[in-house]
């Protein structure tokens, strides 16, 4: 079930008095039920087969923590299960994910012909495989008490964050769910009325930014991407910018309606997202993009790799290892790879030249990292590498035709074309049609790296009048472009 959606959008406020009913009657366990009953349906509403799957492994990750946490196994019986853990989780998720493409290699390597099994990927399956291995992990260093299986279950399956995240951790996420039953109804509780209306606020922002914005850039994103051979190089740069604002309000937007949807129901998720186009150097980037995948890769491999403690050859060795993992986390393609791999060169580029990097201006700094980000965006878009090397010749020798006919057809099926033809008489617009679309690409661009973030925005004290109706009616111009619905870019990995 997408986010953006008239289904969603009726299957939330029937959840959500079904659990305040719940809680206001005090019962506050089958309060949880619902929430988990909920998110199993949110989830099993494109095809209810994907639910056996996570209860399978939601079941067999609860059992291992049983194990991991009884007191009386030893040392060697822990160390079983935990290896348990990893290769029952690793398992599924190279099955699933990546078995057609190990295939697909070993024949080409080896002149096989092995059958591709063309197994359907399971919606947030890295998602919720990485949750449980931290989970897993952190209960082999028994650093966690005994959770009941009710908590357990909600801690993977909770909606907002199952099938695109945010990777949750057990100690930031299950301590709230008592919280949130027992105390959210309280009459005194101001915090569960602010948790609402901060979580409206988030939601409305997000679902603007898939719907009205990141929709409206696929749209000439993929029309570059079909005609390729056509592109001139002004049109071939367009198409590389516009998959960067693509995914940065599509991750964006997916973002802050996961942390509204958690604050309806007095879950404070972590953040996700922060104005990565703000970052000033590549290591800024990594801590504002995917903030809870960089977390994990962190935790639970780059430190048990040795960090950064064993000199600077093994941190850069380290480094490497980390982002190709990143890569293919996200896809099983060598494109994905690729993408990972440039960012763990920069980010040694980094690490290796801090000192002389950190003393140059920091707007050529950041402006590198910008121009380094939106390249490799390329390789992530790209469904295979020719099609990646084709846009980069098409932007180096395409020629200078301002008005491409495939990127303006696609910027005339936008909202925002439609609006500025209200605005704007038609033959002046047809006069100054190139430097509006121009200038629509600089305007986001600019809104992503100079205006507050949506995490600025809701927490300000002061939120006027103006300000909430500006909101609404932001809010219903998006609902009114669901015909149009179109899933999260997250949504495949």
């Amino acid at each position: 079930m997408l986010f953006n959606s008239y289904t969603f959008l009726i299957f939330l406020p029937i959840l959500w008095f079904v659990w305040s009913a719940l809680n206001r009657f005090r019962l506050f366990r089958a309060a949880q039920l619902a929430l988990v009953i909920g998110s199993f349906i949110f989830y099993g509403k494109e095809d209810y087969k994907l639910c056996f799957l996570l209860a399978f492994s939601i079941v067999i990750n609860y059992l291992l923590h049983l194990g991991l946490t009884w007191k009386k196994a030893g040392r060697i019986v822990r160390g079983l299960f935990l290896a348990a853990g990893l290769l029952v989780n690793l398992g599924l998720l190279f099955y699933f994910k990546y078995l057609d493409f190990a295939i697909e290699n070993w024949n080409r390597l080896f002149g096989t012909g092995f059958a591709l099994r063309k197994i359907a990927l399971p919606l947030g399956i890295s998602f919720y495989t990485f949750q449980q291995l931290s989970f897993v992990i952190d209960s082999y260093k028994k650093s966690m008490g005994r959770y009941s299986f009710l908590e357990y279950c909600l801690f993977v399956c909770f909606f907002p964050q199952l099938v695109a995240g945010p990777i949750v951790l057990h100690q930031e996420m299950i301590p709230q769910l008592e919280k949130a039953g027992k105390s959210g109804f309280a009459a005194s509780s101001n915090e569960h009325y602010e948790n609402m209306l901060s979580g409206m606020e988030y939601f409305a922002i997000g679902f603007a930014k898939k719907v009205l914005i990141a929709d409206s850039f696929a749209r000439i994103c993929d029309a570059g991407y079909d005609n390729l051979a056509q592109l001139s190089s002004v049109s071939a740069l367009l198409t590389i910018l516009a998959f960067t604002l693509q995914i940065y309000f599509d991750f964006s937007g997916y973002c802050d309606m996961a942390l509204g949807l958690g604050r309806l129901f007095d879950i404070r998720l972590p953040r996700n997202f922060d104005s990565p186009y703000k970052a000033a150097n590549i290591a800024d980037f990594w801590r504002r993009w995917h903030m809870t995948l960089t977390r994990f890769l962190t935790t639970y491999l780059y430190i048990p790799l040795g960090g950064n403690r064993r000199g600077m050859v093994r941190t850069c060795v380290n480094i490497m290892i980390v982002f190709t993992v990143s890569g293919l986390w996200h896809g099983a393609a060598w494109t994905f790879v690729l993408w990972g791999m440039l960012h763990g060169a920069a980010m040694v580029i980094y690490r290796v030249g801090k000192k002389l990097i950190d003393r140059l201006p920091k707007a050529l700094v950041w402006l590198g990292t910008f121009l380094f980000v939106n390249g490799a965006w390329v390789f992530f878009r790209a469904e295979y590498f020719g099609q990646s090397l084709k846009l980069f010749a098409q932007a180096a020798g395409g020629g200078m035709q301002i008005h491409p006919d495939m990127i303006s057809a696609a910027w005339d099926h936008t909202i925002w074309k439609a609006v500025l033809e209200r605005l704007v008489s038609g033959q002046v617009l047809q006069m100054v049609g190139a430097a509006a679309l121009a200038g629509w690409f600089v305007l986001w661009t600019v809104i992503c790296v100079k205006l507050p973030s949506s995490h600025e925005m809701v927490e300000r004290r002061r939120r006027g009048t103006t300000y909430y109706i500006a909101l609404g009616t932001v809010f219903a111009t998006a609902f009114l472009q669901l015909s149009q619905v179109s899933k999260f870019i997250y949504f495949n990995f």
